[in-house]
């Protein structure tokens, strides 16, 4: 901005200077011609009142236009080095969108010196607090390397179900409907997903397994997809089966396609497993939650398609099965939005109705509930954003954190997937439900890559901690002269958290996933590898050793 400040100034003076002589030049004649006069008070203030404005039209287009889609992006969210490739890409994925609507902001270099007037000069990762503190818990480590065709597994997803006897129900007393599946022993378990090769793996865990000293773990596989993201169990036509949701994205690596998926599976009368796609011709399907949506005593099913750049939107898919049992559903858009990553259920405004909340990711980076009206169609409320676009939201987790009977939002924001930078901002937040929208936001810690945050009473107290973990790209443009904590436990006391480091340097853990592993009354907890990593295990269960097992 100095040097187009100064530019201009220059160019105003010599301006004024030209036209004063070209007046002026009838009236001398041939006698010498006599020093101009500088320009008087009148004219500097206008000079400068007309170059502040035409600072402020620019900066005023710069923010209609890069605030167009999505929040203006802020100056100090990226280094000065790293603005000419944002501004770049920015003037790239507007003119891919065939938008013409817009006023563009003109020269680019302008609106780079525009961002970098106020950036700094380096994104810098402060050391967190409590960086060497003990934990009050002990937690023991154990790691399994879960190898497949010579090569170990790379974890997307865990999910822990339980043995239990209840009853298959639409209830939405809980935001997991697994809670509720009638679980037998030769099904309960952890499962995990395998995304670069599409594996869906069991792992039962027991008492017995804590006390291993092999580093193996006995796993079964269920069925090979295209790349799994996430798997949800349940029972979608009611006859007590336990069948499973699967969430495929279609490819390894980001892009725009059509290949996504939802698959249902299930056994065969042979008891073979048998998988069949509900939803196809999709972008990356991320998530799925499942519910009875319109209260007609079917289970529905939310589709997070994340998509990318171009593809992706939330869905529903509203079941039509009908009395023979054949599962039937019909897609309906519900936000034509990309970047849903997760979707948690639950009666957010206790009406008797059951909602959703979701986070949209990418660009938006916006938690959004969807309130549920009764006849089939949802009101959008806006839960938080943080009003730019480079936040990386990762992940929310529905819960009621302080205690009061509501529900609130245990969020968090790590994705440094895009460009490969720490950022200063990323970190675990509390989105307090205070009766309305939008919630109230407290940051709880500050924690690069933070990929997963999941609440827990894990000291028994009687109030609620919390266990994240991270993940990062294996290339870090400016990495941080410190190791970064990959696992950190957070203890809530009086109401507040203190944060205590658990592992650091692995900071490739995408997967976390908390229960009773060996049945002992407390709670453990289970990390998965992301990267292919020949030297760490796709799998590491955490006990809790603050009782023993049974």
């Amino acid at each position: 901005m100095r040097l187009w400040t100064t530019f201009t100034s220059r160019f105003r003076w010599h301006a004024c200077v030209i036209c004063f002589l070209f007046v002026s030049a009838p009236l001398v004649g041939c006698h010498r011609a006599s020093e101009p006069e500088p320009p008087s008070e009148t004219t500097l203030r206008a000079a400068a009142q007309a170059e502040a404005d035409a600072k402020a039209d620019f900066a005023e287009t710069v923010e209609n236009f890069c605030g167009a889609c999505h929040g203006v992006p802020r100056p100090s969210s990226f280094a000065k080095s790293n603005w000419p490739e944002e501004v770049d890409q920015g003037f790239r994925l507007f003119f891919k969108s065939g938008r013409n609507d817009l006023r563009i902001p003109r020269p680019k270099d302008a609106v780079l010196r525009y961002f970098q007037g106020s950036a700094p000069d380096k994104l810098t990762i402060p050391p967190p607090n409590n960086a060497d503190a003990k934990a009050p818990i002990e937690f023991a480590r154990q790691e399994f390397p879960l190898v497949i065709e010579d090569r170990p597994m790379t974890i997307s997803n865990l999910r822990w179900l339980p043995e239990t006897i209840a009853t298959p129900t639409t209830s939405s007393e809980t935001t997991r409907p697994s809670d509720l599946l009638k679980v037998s022993p030769d099904v309960a378990g952890l499962y995990a997903c395998e995304m670069r090769r599409g594996y869906l793996a069991r792992l039962p865990l027991d008492v017995s397994t804590a006390s291993r000293t092999d580093g193996e773990l006995p796993y079964e596989i269920l069925e090979k997809f295209h790349n799994i993201a996430f798997v949800e169990p349940v029972d979608l036509v009611g006859n007590g089966e336990l069948e499973y949701l699967i969430a495929d994205l279609g490819s390894f690596q980001p892009s725009d396609h059509h290949k996504g998926k939802v698959y249902h599976l299930k056994r065969d009368d042979q008891g073979n497993w048998k998988k069949e796609i509900l939803l196809r011709n999709v972008g990356r399907v991320a998530m799925l939650e499942t519910g009875d949506f319109d209260s007609d005593s079917r289970i529905d099913i939310l589709v997070s398609e994340f998509g990318w750049r171009v593809t992706g939107s939330l869905t529903i898919l509203r079941n039509k099965t009908s009395e023979d049992g054949i599962a039937k559903f019909e897609a309906e858009i519900l936000d034509e939005r990309s970047g849903a990553i997760q979707i948690q259920k639950c009666d957010l405004n206790v009406d008797g109705k059951l909602d959703f909340v979701t986070v949209f990711s990418q660009e938006h980076e916006q938690v959004v509930a969807f309130l549920n009206m009764g006849n089939g169609t949802f009101e959008r409320k806006l839960v938080w954003q943080p009003g730019y676009p480079s936040y990386g939201s990762s992940g929310i987790e529905l819960v009621d954190l302080d205690g009061d009977n509501d529900m609130d939002v245990l969020y968090s924001n790590g994705d440094s997937f895009d460009d490969h930078l720490l950022k200063p901002y990323h970190s675990i937040q509390w989105l307090e439900n205070r009766g309305q929208f939008p919630f109230v936001h407290h940051e709880i810690t500050k924690m690069p890559g933070v990929s997963r945050a999941l609440p827990g009473d894990f000291d028994g107290d009687g109030d609620l901690d919390i266990i994240a973990v991270s993940l990062l790209p294996s290339k870090i443009e400016n990495p941080a002269d410190f190791e970064l904590d990959s696992v950190i436990f957070l203890e809530q006391s009086g109401g507040q958290f203190i944060r205590y480091p658990i592992e650091t340097g692995a900071t490739s853990r995408a997967a976390l996933e908390v229960g009773d592993f060996d049945h002992d009354g407390d709670l453990d907890f289970a990390v998965g590898e992301f990267m292919h990593n020949e030297d760490r295990s796709s799998v590491v269960l955490w006990w809790n050793q603050r009782k023993q097992p049974r």
